[in-house]
């Protein structure tokens, strides 16, 4: 990694342990982004949008309808699997507080 990338996931990593996600997750979803960005794949996980809220087991998307997630319940939580897999929302809005884009 260079200057920029390290600096970029030392933010990242931060942000997901903030969240809620363990240090080893974390590290890996830091990681897997240096890679995406190299890659210039504009897909994103939901913990780097503003909408989500909530952490771990009680993330929830308060821009579920523009995302267009179907959940039979209103307010359900999102699975974290889905919380973290690389995915083109069309409800995302980076979050500001976080790293995505900087690369």
């Amino acid at each position: 990694m260079n200057t920029l990338e390290i600096d970029t996931f030392i933010v990242r990593l931060e942000q997901f342990t903030r969240q809620g996600v363990s240090l080893p997750n974390a590290e890996l979803l830091a990681e897997r982004l240096v890679l995406r960005d190299r890659d210039e794949d504009d897909r994103q996980l939901c913990l780097e949008c503003q909408h989500l809220q909530g952490d771990v087991g009680r993330w929830r998307c308060s821009n579920a309808h523009a995302a267009r997630m179907a959940v039979g319940i209103a307010n359900a939580p999102l699975p974290v699997g889905m919380t973290q897999q690389l995915q083109r929302c069309p409800g995302f809005r980076a979050d500001q507080s976080s790293a995505g884009g900087t690369i």
